[in-house]
């Protein structure tokens, strides 16, 4: 009895914070996302993500964990849709609009959607900031190849190699 009574005093609190901070709400929220993914429940963990968007609608993690969850249910389009969101966020949360973990998510995305133009572009964005970043150098160069341009992409797949060794 008196765990069911520290239990639902608990649920009280928590429910109390969420009302009175929404920021508080999202997190929550997000944490409750994050249980799901990690137990494979992807459909119900989206639900909560898009709950902590609605809840602060500049939470950037849950629009990473949103992409994420898109791309693994192959839903590419939609994944595109929220790491496109986090690059237009003014946000001071943990991820910075310009993070480079959601433009190489974003170019991943584009390529297993066969969206290679989008893909060399993106790729070619990382090398922007980051020129001796060999992964991002294979990938234009797969993005390349995936493209047409056999040769162009041959040339940076090899010279990708050669900076990892």
């Amino acid at each position: 009895m008196i765990r069911i009574l520290c239990l639902l005093l608990a649920a009280v609190f928590t429910v109390q914070i969420g009302i009175a901070h929404p920021k508080d709400k999202a997190r929550t929220l997000y944490k409750e996302g994050l249980e799901l993914k990690k137990s494979g429940r992807l459909n119900e963990a989206l639900k909560f993500f898009h709950a902590a968007i609605i809840e602060n609608k500049n939470f950037t993690l849950a629009y990473v964990e949103l992409g994420q969850i898109y791309a693994l249910m192959e839903n590419y389009r939609q994944s595109t849709y929220y790491y496109r969101q986090i690059l237009t966020l003014d946000s001071t949360e943990e991820v910075s609009p310009g993070d480079l973990q959601v433009l190489h998510e974003l170019g991943h995305v584009y390529y297993f959607e066969g969206n290679y133009k989008a893909a060399v572009a993106l790729w070619n964005r990382m090398l922007v900031l980051q020129p001796q970043n060999y992964f991002a150098m294979f990938m234009l160069g797969k993005s390349y190849i995936a493209a047409g341009e056999i040769q162009k992409g041959e040339a940076l797949c090899d010279r990708a190699v050669l900076i990892n060794n």
